[in-house]
């Protein structure tokens, strides 16, 4: 599915040294290499990280040991985490944008570029791979980059339960079976689990069961056919919307009245298939064909106001959506002593139904009441790329890519009413990226430079409100464009791991929220934009017993030219006009993880301190509020039984119980910024394995 796959095999210090020959590699479009010879920023979680003493609800426990990506942990299961890739990400009001998310070689972003980390299965996977940088230019609408979710399928028969408490009246219970054939041309797993939680906060209750499968056929060593099949209910989850700084301030952890009042709410269902063909029919030559089907449905009850909807132009305060995706793509990889050359292309199709209704009928708030909304979208995307590495000479390596694209979108709409016009429309857009790295390998490591440019079209949800209220397709908005360069080092040594870039991006027409209020949210293009940054990591043994992991991300994000665009406010028009040298909100300046591990002699045993810190962040275009910085540590410990295949652990977050902000609802038009973090809790976890 992607032009550019990643997978980078390095060990966490508690990884067993047995699996030195898979160290310091990287994959391009499935092929092994040194990681000497890939010019870019690729960093992996695997899968001991992912489970180990962790709650496996969110990708917010792990991804923060990525550098350069930043997780703001809404604690709004309705909303979804918002995860940052150098500042790229910040605008998405609900799920993750301006990174691409693959699970198993099925796209969890749509082929507008709007994700889910929910159907990330973070029990059953192996490794989730972190691509950054100009090579990530090469995922098309995903100018942060992508994450990749892997099934390695490489393990012993087994079974495991597991389940866990905690505070607020969580839990959840996973249960999974992994297995193969006589002969071993068949291997798979499947794991399905159950997650509860009271919230919070007021009304922010959620469910969700999620099951997942992946098998494998490999008739020969050079050949394999593998299906993955996957499936999210979440029923009806409360939105306790955001507070206003004056609202945060008198109850830390509290809910705004609006959101009991409207039953604001948001009920998911997700299903997805997918199969990929892979061949290497002669030495130095390969081949893949796959395919993948999404289905999406959301039903979401807003906060919008009885009086807001009495306009003829109004969709309503409830979104009723249902979404149906499918893909093909094929590619031809050709290899050599002198480098490869690899070419692709893909082709995907999106249709939608969004119905709008009022959320009311009569006094009665939180229903569903008239239709407001009715119309037909679709997307269709032709892509092709080309790939090709040059081994200059034995210590130096040149990548370069280029992808060509084509989004035709179209709406259909359905609901003609006096004040309220026929809306339908059509929008295309052509577009090119390209990026170019060389890299330098020496006796622990490599240096790197890349330079690339690349886009972002909007998303459907980007275009289905207008800043001014109007009704229809928001025309206006324009594909963002950025060039991207960067500078990196990797160390890697017997006990210790490093890695440090800096890179700088230029963003043209960068794709912004204009207006957010009740739970709806347009977008309007800005001017010229700059992020500049510094990211790190450093990871190793200070001893037998003892082991550190620490990132930092020092981030200036920036609007660069003054713009302004017209929103609607109250009935009334609005200009909003935003100075050149704001900070472009919700990226906070500063943020990091550190943790301090100890482990017994038997590593059966494992104690850990974790802390997040982060600085604050501007809520909005104009600066005029921000965030307070915080930092946060949290306890965990873990214990596996010796030969029996129990093992335990208990966490204890936000150790200090410490009042922050965890994330920032970006323009919100009633000034309701601030999502609350997570306060004090613990939470005790049993499982077996065997």
């Amino acid at each position: 599915m992607l032009a550019l796959a990643v997978t980078l095999a390095c060990a966490t210090p508690a990884r067993a040294q047995d699996a030195a020959t898979t160290l310091d590699t990287v994959e391009v479009l499935g092929a092994r290499q040194p990681l000497t010879r890939f010019p870019g920023s690729v960093s992996v979680i695997d899968g001991d990280a992912l489970r180990a003493g962790q709650r496996q609800v969110s990708l917010a426990e792990s991804l923060v040991r990525a550098p350069g990506v930043t997780v703001l942990d809404r604690q709004n299961y309705a909303q979804d985490l918002q995860v940052q890739s150098r500042g790229f990400g910040a605008r998405s009001t609900f799920g993750i944008r301006g990174i691409k998310l693959i699970v198993d070689g099925v796209p969890s972003s749509a082929l507008d570029g709007q994700g889910q980390a929910a159907s990330f299965p973070l029990s059953a996977l192996d490794r989730i791979q972190v691509l950054r940088g100009p090579l990530a230019l090469q995922y098309g609408n995903a100018a942060g980059g992508a994450i990749v979710g892997e099934t390695a399928l490489d393990g012993e028969h087994a079974i495991e339960a597991n389940g866990w408490i905690g505070s607020r009246a969580s839990a959840r219970l996973a249960a999974g079976i992994e297995g193969a054939n006589a002969s071993d041309t068949w291997r798979w797993r499947a794991l399905g689990s159950a997650f509860t939680t009271g919230g919070e906060r007021p009304h922010s209750s959620a469910q969700r069961a999620q099951l997942d499968a992946v098998a494998q056929w490999s008739p020969d060593a050079d050949s394999r056919l593998r299906l993955v099949g996957g499936g999210l209910s979440q029923p009806y989850t409360d939105d306790p919307l955001g507070l206003t700084r004056a609202q945060w301030q008198r109850d830390p952890h509290g809910t705004d009245p609006v959101a009991e009042q409207f039953d604001t709410r948001k009920k998911i269902d997700n299903a997805q298939l997918g199969a990929r063909w892979e061949d290497a029919y002669a030495p130095g030559r390969e081949y893949w064909i796959g395919g993948y089907a999404v289905a999406r449905d959301v039903v979401q009850f807003l906060a919008i106001p009885v009086v807001a909807q009495r306009a003829p132009s109004s969709a309503g305060g409830v979104i009723d959506l249902g979404r149906r995706s499918t893909g093909v793509d094929a590619g031809h990889r050709w290899s050599g002593d002198a480098g490869a050359m690899t070419l692709g292309v893909e082709s995907g199709w999106l249709d939608e139904q969004r119905r709008g209704y009022e959320n009311f009928v009569g006094d009665q708030l939180g229903v569903r009441g008239r239709l407001r909304r009715d119309e037909d979208n679709r997307i269709r995307s032709n892509e092709a790329f080309a790939l090709g590495e040059w081994r200059i000479a034995p210590q130096w390596t040149a990548l370069g890519a280029v992808r060509h694209a084509r989004l035709d979108f179209s709406s259909d709409d359905h609901y003609i009413a006096p004040g309220n016009g026929d809306d339908s429309g059509d929008l295309d857009y052509s577009e090119t990226a390209t990026a170019l790295g060389v890299s330098r390998g020496f006796t622990h490591g490599e240096v790197y430079a890349s330079l690339g440019r690349g886009f972002e079209t909007p998303t459907v949800t980007e275009l289905a409100y207008r800043p001014d209220g109007g009704a229809g397709f928001n025309t206006a908005l324009q594909p963002a464009h950025f060039d991207s360069a960067e500078l990196g080092a990797r160390w890697r040594f017997d006990a210790h791991n490093a890695s440090l870039a800096i890179y700088r991006i230029d963003g043209e027409d960068e794709i912004v929220p204009a207006d957010n209020r009740g739970g709806r949210a347009s977008f309007a293009n800005a001017g010229r934009t700059r992020r500049e940054g510094i990211e790190a990591g450093f990871d190793g043994r200070l001893h037998p017993q003892w082991s550190y992991a620490l990132t930092f991300n020092w981030l200036r994000a920036r609007f660069t030219e003054a713009f302004r665009y017209r929103v609607l406010s109250g009935g009334v028009e609005q200009l909003q006009v935003v100075d050149a040298g704001n900070r472009i909100p919700g990226i906070p300046r500063a943020d990091g993880y550190a943790e301090l591990a100890w482990n017994s002699r038997d590593a059966r045993t494992v104690a850990a301190l974790e802390m997040r810190a982060s600085d604050g962040m501007p809520t909005d275009d104009r600066n005029t509020d921000a965030t307070p910085g915080y930092a946060t540590f949290a306890l965990r410990l873990q214990w596996r039984a010796a030969n029996t295949g129990w093992h335990a652990f208990a966490r204890a977050d936000n150790l200090f119980d410490r009042d922050y902000v965890g994330s920032v609802i970006v323009n919100e038009g009633n000034a309701r910024y601030f999502e609350p973090g997570l306060g004090r809790g613990f939470t005790l976890g049993l499982g077996w394995d065997g």
